[in-house]
């Protein structure tokens, strides 16, 4: 799915791991869909597909690598964000 950017919002962070890194992975609270900018393609846009602002969410890496795959990374999945997917399904 091109033009789509996997964005996470992630729970306030308590947690800090020995190298001073924080464990995303048990901080993810949803998995987020936005349009790419369309000046800055590799950018997201302003809001998500379900209306939150992209500024304080952080980029996932994640991009279907098949057609058919989910827009969201698999492990994820009881995570994304169901009015994303529902908008996303909609276009």
């Amino acid at each position: 799915m091109s033009g789509v950017i996997v964005l996470l919002e992630l729970e306030p962070s308590t947690e800090v791991l020995d190298a001073g890194e924080v464990d995303v992975g048990a901080r993810i609270r949803w998995v987020h869909a936005a349009p790419s900018d369309p000046e800055v393609p590799e950018d997201p846009g302003p809001a998500t597909f379900c209306g939150i602002a992209t500024g304080d969410l952080e980029r996932e890496p994640y991009s279907p690598t098949e057609p058919g795959a989910p827009w969201y990374p698999p492990s994820q999945r009881t995570r994304r964000c169901r009015s994303c997917e529902a908008a996303l399904k909609a276009l």
